[in-house]
């Protein structure tokens, strides 16, 4: 069963029993953490036996538990991303989120806060405060595309002309007040739609078409990219 928690223009994060069935890579760094269990995680070549850990965008890597999992895939040119990858990692492909550390997170969970993912991230020291956005141009932006119905390829356009920039200053904009691209919080937005109409019962190519994609092909593996997970699988476990 997986359960999207929230989805902002630097990350996704869901709870989800859904591990790693192989080895993979994606787009998006990630942060796992056991909300119950142990996770047994592969990165590369290397084993490790614990409670969480944070793994670099676009490293092989398997995560194996019994349990919940907590999980943030994070844009990977984000500020956040940039954050983690300075101060936890330090230029290894993954780190284990200390034990005193894990432990907080799981307590934060349980504790059954109101936005769980932000006192995760700020209790891991990466929560990116300035890029909340104060600019009316980008909230407005942000408001737009969450409203679309249809994130065609059109919407760059569309948020262009209601904004009155050009595109290369939107995007400066939008990445300068969120620590994001523009393009990618529109990837990130598009996917959600998919996952959207999907759970409504469309049928994938359906929810493909109307979020935005050429095809249920194209679909999964933007889906498979981004995010290293099975699209059906995904879906299926929201029906679990």
């Amino acid at each position: 069963m997986t359960k999207i928690i929230r989805y902002t223009p630097r990350y996704l994060c869901m709870l989800s029993d859904y591990g790693s069935p192989e080895l993979h890579r994606h787009l998006a760094a990630h942060i796992v953490c056991a909300a119950d269990g142990v996770l047994q995680c592969t990165v590369g070549t290397a084993h490790t036996e614990c409670r969480g850990i944070m793994i670099r965008s676009d490293v092989p890597h398997e995560i194996r538990t019994d349990g919940r999992m907590i999980v943030f895939l994070l844009a990977s040119n984000s500020r956040m991303t940039e954050r983690m990858e300075e101060r936890c990692l330090s230029g290894a492909a993954s780190a284990p989120i200390p034990e005193e550390t894990a432990a907080q997170i799981r307590e934060i969970f349980a504790a059954g806060q109101a936005d769980p993912d932000e006192a995760i991230l700020r209790t891991l020291g990466i929560f990116d405060t300035t890029s909340i956005p104060a600019d009316a141009r980008v909230l407005a932006a942000i408001a737009q595309i969450e409203q679309a119905q249809t994130i065609g390829t059109d919407m760059m356009d569309q948020l262009c002309e209601t904004a009155c920039l050009s595109q290369s200053r939107l995007s400066h904009l939008f990445r300068a007040e969120t620590g994001n691209t523009l393009a990618g919080f529109l990837a990130f937005m598009k996917m959600r739609r998919a996952f959207e109409y999907a759970e409504r019962g469309m049928n994938l190519t359906d929810a493909a078409m109307y979020a935005g994609f050429d095809s249920s092909s194209h679909l999964a593996a933007t889906c498979k990219r981004m995010f290293g997970i099975s699209l059906s699988a995904f879906l299926r476990s929201q029906k679990g």
